[in-house]
């Protein structure tokens, strides 16, 4: 497959006089076209930052730190400004939808806005492709509803209105940032499917970042867990779930309900996950998981590939033992 990203020691820091906090990184990623990668893991482990960071999008009190970006261009991969990025060749979804329409613009008028930055044309030109975009989402009647104004769409409308909007931009890559978070579930099924449709159709690229273990084992090729900012296990969707290697990622999995059970009980996850001014020395899971040893309190275990699957990495020392 066509590598399309790939980001090396991705860090963000956070200002801080005394001393550099990094509440995500270093992370490396990578993607290739036509291809979805999840990001998995509790809230606050990170994955959103992250989807900001690679298009230099933090908040206030926050930078990108380290980390080279390189981005496919006529056949080959060269370093990149993130801020390059936006829109030519990533655009991003985000969880909130209503949060990023225009409550002052038609619907046709903020679709048509992006059509006319990035291509030139007319506003006519602009208004019948933003139309076209709409058709292409699945909204029904799109002639009329170009002329409704957000209030008037609901959630699930105003998600591929969303969509249509990063389209315009004819991106390489789709950052989504839990977008289906605020849908009912016969809406965010629906949301999966056109995105993977347009995955396949279109080759695509999707950054899939979600706290929801079951949606992303629907869409994604090839699954990321992060926690506490790092990435703790990577590999494909079906090893990670059939075979899953860090004690975090087979906690999560052991947390999920299981209808074909009547009986039994959900096992939490003892503890919280860490504040970024209050990280480990070694392990970062380390406090909370039950294998834990004194070489996990006392070093940072490395991101590796494992003797059994050499596409699946592990970021812990007891790997090979873990029940």
């Amino acid at each position: 497959m066509t590598r399309i990203l790939e980001i090396a020691d991705l860090r963000v820091d956070l200002s801080r006089a005394e001393r550099r906090v990094s509440p995500v990184g270093p992370v490396d990623l990578w993607l290739d076209a036509g291809e979805c990668l999840g990001i998995v893991g509790e809230s606050g482990s990170g994955k959103s930052l992250t989807l900001k960071a690679i298009l230099d999008l933090l908040p206030d009190g926050l930078t990108r730190g380290t980390g080279t970006q390189k981005i496919a261009q006529g056949g080959r991969l060269v370093p990149t400004d993130p801020r390059s990025l936006r829109g030519a060749k990533i655009s991003m979804i985000s969880q909130e939808p209503a949060a990023a329409l225009d409550p002052l613009m038609r619907i046709g008028d903020l679709i048509g806005e992006i059509v006319r930055h990035h291509s030139g044309c007319s506003w006519a030109e602009a208004r019948l492709r933003a139309v076209d975009l709409l058709r292409r989402v699945g909204v029904p009647d799109p002639e009329t509803r170009a002329r409704f104004w957000p209030h008037e769409l609901s959630g699930g409308l105003k998600q591929r209105v969303v969509i249509s909007m990063a389209l315009a931009c004819q991106s390489d890559m789709l950052l989504c940032d839990e977008p289906t978070t605020a849908l009912d579930v016969t809406i965010q099924a629906q949301i999966v499917d056109l995105l993977r449709d347009l995955q396949v159709n279109d080759g695509l690229g999707l950054i899939f970042v979600t706290h929801d273990l079951a949606l992303i084992r629907q869409i994604a090729d090839r699954i990321c867990i992060m926690y506490a900012g790092l990435i703790v296990e990577t590999g494909p969707s079906s090893e990670i779930f059939s075979n899953p290697q860090h004690p975090y990622t087979r906690a999560l999995l052991a947390a999920l309900p299981d209808i074909e059970q009547s009986e039994g009980r959900l096992v939490p996850i003892e503890g919280t996950p860490p504040a970024p001014t209050a990280f480990p020395q070694g392990c970062r899971f380390g406090p909370r998981c039950p294998r834990a040893s004194d070489v996990c309190r006392q070093t940072a275990p490395a991101l590796l590939a494992t003797e059994d699957a050499q596409d699946v990495k592990v970021a812990c020392h007891h790997t090979g033992d873990v029940t």
